[in-house]
């Protein structure tokens, strides 16, 4: 698996574990884990945020937020 396709699982699982799908969560609470325990950057996980957006499998929320879709 590519490190895209990874990090794009893990942004999927590091919301899952936080809330039901398709409640908002915050950035800011799955952030720590992706960057630090993982090790992306966050250049990596913006694009990966965007890309996700574009495919509709999450919308980026006002404050911070995204929603699984």
């Amino acid at each position: 698996m590519s490190k895209a396709k990874d990090l794009r699982q893990a942004i999927l699982d590091a919301a899952n574990s936080k809330v039901a799908k398709g409640t908002p969560v915050s950035l800011l609470e799955i952030g720590p884990t992706l960057l630090i325990e993982q090790n992306f950057t966050q250049e990596e996980l913006v694009n990966a945020l965007f890309a996700m957006q574009g495919d509709t499998v999450i919308e980026l929320l006002d404050g911070n937020r995204m929603r699984v879709l």
